[in-house]
């Protein structure tokens, strides 16, 4: 059953945007209706904030959002970092040198707080054109940037994800834990750190019980806020495996079904 909720945190890709990336009508629609009728509609995203612009300025949206699975918390109509976690610029460096060792073709990315920086052919996998041009020598860029890092990120296209999935977990074991949103590339993120953790934390700051917020995703990295939230929804497109860590099933990304979900949730308020 579909009951209200007064923060509802929505993944993008696979969920609040179509398969070909773009916002439907009627879902931009759906989200300014949930807004003015006082819900916190809080896009909760794999992506860090620089690739992330066109969703953005698509959406209109201006409240709360969660970045990087969980890392970075911002109100983008105030321009303020609410909260941050971090990745130790050590522990990332011991990150790429232990995976290189297991995985000698492997492409690495970096996300820092406003840039990105990544070697020749991840642009193949990541979502958006990025911001920069690559990089001969990622070791150098953590010496050159002094913005902090939010997500180390690990391509290779001589395997598939599955294996890549093992062995980075394998090579990361203590220092970082995996996550993995349904691309091509693994992500580590500060350990611990979900799209779960920011949720709970922005609902505290709120003084919203669990009850009252809800949770929309299609992916590995969604399972951990679908599970937190007082009611998880699976989109239609995800894998059943999504599916089973939700209370309800919607219809696909492209037949929007988080359109739907809003439209009867205001039905009820």
């Amino acid at each position: 059953m579909i009951r209200p909720a007064r923060l509802l945190a929505v993944d993008i890709d696979g969920t609040m945007l179509r398969s070909d990336g773009s916002l439907s009508p009627r879902v931009l629609d759906a989200l300014r209706r949930a807004v003015d009728a006082g819900i916190h509609v809080v896009p909760a995203t794999g992506r860090p904030m620089a690739i992330a612009t066109d969703v953005v300025e698509a959406s209109g949206l201006d409240d709360f959002w969660i970045f990087a699975n969980g890392a970075i918390t911002r109100h983008l109509g105030r321009n303020e970092l609410i909260r941050a976690f971090w990745m130790e610029r050590v522990v990332v460096i011991e990150l790429l040198d232990r995976i290189r060792r297991s995985l000698p073709g492997a492409r690495f990315a970096v996300e820092f707080a406003t840039t990105v920086a990544y070697e020749a052919g991840f642009e193949k996998v990541v979502p958006n054109e990025p911001p920069v041009p690559p990089t001969a020598d990622l070791a150098a860029a953590l010496e050159q940037v002094s913005d902090p890092i939010q997500k180390l990120l690990v391509f290779d296209e001589s395997i598939d994800v599955g294996r890549l999935w093992d062995e980075v977990n394998t090579a990361a074991d203590g220092l970082s834990v995996p996550s993995y949103s349904g691309l091509a590339f693994v992500e580590l993120a500060p350990e611990r750190v979900t799209k779960a953790t920011a949720l709970e934390l922005l609902a505290h700051d709120l003084d919203l019980s669990v009850d009252e917020v809800a949770a929309v995703g299609d992916n590995h990295n969604d399972v951990a806020m679908l599970e937190w939230a007082g009611i998880g929804y699976a989109m239609g497109n995800a894998d059943v495996t999504i599916q089973a860590s939700a209370d309800m099933v919607l219809p696909g990304n492209d037949d929007d079904g988080l359109a739907v979900l809003i439209e009867t949730m205001l039905g009820q308020i």
